[in-house]
């Protein structure tokens, strides 16, 4: 594995590579016939390290690079605090330039997952399959009324001085059916996150044409894209429910942090999918 930091459009960015069997970290999908390489985005308070026990059950197999996030891990905060899928796409699209990796399989988990689609969207040549990690769904999907009573007073409340609180109302949620080390691991990463990023996050999430930025890039001939959800995702704007021919698998006995979870499980349905024909 090699850690390094890498010029991204808004600041430095952290990325870690890991190298295919018998093969060093080297620009490009390598000699012909290797696996396709993979890039990992992480979501909201998140960083590489949240991939660390999935990478572990690839080791070898294939390529395979995880990304900071701008003001995430290791990589460095925007001056302009736009944390937008766009721009984070933007900050994945220029790792791939800087490790000269042509065509990737690009695999998002939470918001990772709109800034996996984002790119997609942007540039599908350079994405040959997309993986969404129980995504968040699409809230622009949501009915005017229900973003106005359950949206909008969250982003209120982030802007309170007690925003750690409803903030952690909201991960509370959403770690519900995680095991006990995941929560421990994400509740600690979101009591070291500024506010700027959860609500710079939140705010561009809520509005974020998520649907419709992903038919651009399925509307491409070639585009393959899959999902992997827990359980607990299945609401009417969750993706899969939407767009029905985005083929999910479901992880049983996970929470939202389902790689973290179950690493194994993960890597299996990961593999599956990337070998499929």
């Amino acid at each position: 594995m090699r850690s390094q930091i890498i010029a991204g459009p808004a600041g430095a960015l952290h990325v870690v590579d890991h190298p295919a069997a018998g093969a060093p970290p080297a620009p490009g999908a390598g000699r012909a016939g290797e696996a396709l390489p993979l890039v990992l985005v992480h979501g909201m308070v998140g960083h590489t390290g949240f991939w660390e026990a999935p990478l572990a059950h690839l080791a070898g197999r294939r390529r395979a690079v995880a990304v900071d996030l701008r003001g995430h891990g290791a990589s460095e905060a925007p001056v302009d605090a736009d944390y937008s899928p766009a721009a984070c796409a933007a900050d994945v699209l220029a790792v791939l330039d800087a490790l000269g990796l042509p065509r990737v399989a690009l695999v998002g988990h939470s918001f990772g997952t709109l800034v996996a689609i984002a790119a997609a969207a942007a540039r599908p040549d350079r994405v040959a399959r997309l993986v969404l990690v129980d995504g968040p769904g699409d809230f622009t999907q949501l009915p005017a009324e229900i973003r106005e009573q359950q949206l909008s007073p969250l982003l209120a409340a982030l802007e309170t001085d007690d925003w750690r609180a409803a903030a952690r109302v909201g991960f509370d949620g959403a770690l519900a059916g995680s095991a006990p080390a995941t929560r421990e691991v994400v509740l600690g990463r979101l009591a070291a996150t500024p506010r700027d990023r959860l609500l710079g996050m939140y705010r561009s999430m809520i509005e974020f044409p998520t649907v419709a930025t992903l038919d651009r890039y399925l509307a491409v001939p070639g585009a393959r894209a899959h999902a992997i959800v827990a359980p607990s995702n299945a609401w009417p704007f969750s993706l899969h429910v939407l767009r029905p021919a985005l083929a999910a698998a479901v992880m049983p006995e996970t929470g939202h942090w389902l790689m973290m979870d179950a690493p194994a499980r993960f890597t299996e349905h990961l593999e599956a999918w990337l070998t499929a024909a």
